[in-house]
């Protein structure tokens, strides 16, 4: 079966821009070509004259003459090298079943998702998603003028019998179709959870049955930690089991991954695999060579990936410790499959702001689950969302922090 992804009235009036793509650039990029149509410094003009990084691992990575060079100019004359092996990760790793696919790069995630949504939806759109979601993607989807339906979840991520049940709930209201599925699956941010494998064809079937676009936003699926098992081997890149993408015959699926969970925040590039209607004109250029280079040597990525998921398990259980040691009584959880933040579900209900004003005055930030609902939650159901990416020495003090105010705000905030 074969899908074209709706576009919205934005999508559709949009196109190829005239001069980052066809054969002007094509012209631009070859050697020794008279090239008078551009309007950037000159290439003397540039000040970097080499590049160099050392890595933590004590390896380094340089850039030539001409690398230099193009690091400091625009993306077309950059993204070539880091764009290739995208493809061939993205192959590798999902190896996607439609012919419908392509690899985007974006400065960042969030661009991405923004990018995306633009492209996809119009106001009134509904949009199937999780109960609990990235809070900034809420906003980014509230602001598209989306109508959120939320989808209940347990500790195996999205049911997806809450698919099928919003659908037809719909239908039978005589209502439009939702426009799409936004979700989470690995590392589900707020909640932590790891969608079960055998849900992610149930959940692609309805997604089928009912015509949606699945938008699968996987930042965490690299962090795959598996602290509730720790006897069993970290995942490393083989082990990381299905994606949306991986079982994509339609072409239904766009999928955003990020290098700021895989490589630091600061590089400020994602991808969007799916859409070929993305623009690769975003991102920093050196970014995208240095990172063209660390990437391209043999067995880097994944010495790297697994001493993350080694990093995260260690840290996962340590702040699990603390939890135990401090939060029994007054809240309860789930053991993280991956990601970096731990679920609390409090015991009593408590007024949002004058908690997390207590929480405040004792030095503790914490995220309230009120932010990442994608409809009020029900009265007496309260949460809050820790990490445990913070220095481990932090986490005891900090959850004894939390449970002297959970303690004491039932009487006294």
């Amino acid at each position: 079966m074969s899908f074209d992804i709706p576009l919205s009235a934005y999508g559709r009036r949009v196109g190829p821009s005239r001069f980052s793509a066809g054969p002007l650039q094509e012209v631009m990029k070859q050697e020794g070509a008279h090239v008078m149509a551009q309007g950037v410094p000159p290439v003397t003009a540039l000040p970097i004259a080499s590049l160099s990084a050392t890595l933590a691992d004590g390896s380094t990575v340089e850039l030539d003459a001409v690398e230099t060079r193009n690091a400091q100019r625009y993306a077309p004359f950059a993204w070539a090298p880091l764009r290739s092996w995208l493809l061939e990760h993205v192959r590798e790793q999902h190896s996607p079943p439609s012919e419908h696919w392509d690899v985007s790069i974006t400065a960042g995630s969030m661009l991405g998702i923004d990018a995306v949504l633009r492209l996809l939806l119009d106001p009134g759109d509904a949009v199937l998603c999780e109960e609990f979601t990235f809070l900034a993607s809420k906003d980014n989807l509230l602001a598209a003028g989306a109508t959120l339906l939320p989808l209940a979840m347990d500790e195996d991520g999205l049911l997806p019998s809450a698919v099928e049940e919003e659908c037809e709930a719909r239908l039978a209201a005589g209502l439009p179709l939702p426009k799409l599925l936004y979700t989470i699956p690995v590392g589900q941010n707020p909640t932590g959870s790891r969608l079960r494998p055998d849900r992610y064809a149930a959940v692609y079937s309805a997604a089928r049955r009912y015509g949606l676009v699945i938008v699968e936003d996987d930042a965490y699926y690299y962090m795959q930690h598996r602290a509730a098992r720790p006897d069993m081997p970290l995942p490393g890149l083989s082990g990381l089991g299905p994606s949306f993408l991986s079982l994509d015959e339609d072409g239904r699926v766009v999928r955003l991954d990020t290098f700021s969970k895989l490589l630091a925040p600061g590089f400020r590039l994602a991808w969007v695999d799916g859409l070929q209607y993305m623009s690769s004109q975003w991102g920093s250029t050196l970014s995208m060579l240095l990172l063209a280079k660390m990437l391209a040597a043999p067995g880097w990525l994944l010495g790297h990936v697994t001493a993350l998921q080694a990093a995260m398990r260690t840290r996962c259980l340590a702040l699990l410790a603390a939890a135990e040691e401090h939060l029994g009584g007054v809240a309860t959880w789930s053991v993280p499959q991956a990601g970096m933040f731990l679920w609390l579900t409090l015991a009593a209900d408590y007024e949002p702001g004058p908690l997390l004003e207590a929480l405040r005055r004792h030095g503790v930030a914490v995220i309230p689950g009120e932010s990442c609902a994608a409809a009020p939650p029900p009265a007496g159901r309260r949460h809050l969302r820790l990490t445990y990416v913070i220095d481990p020495d932090q986490y005891n003090e900090g959850v004894r922090k939390v449970a002297r105010v959970l303690g004491s705000a039932r009487v006294n905030i």
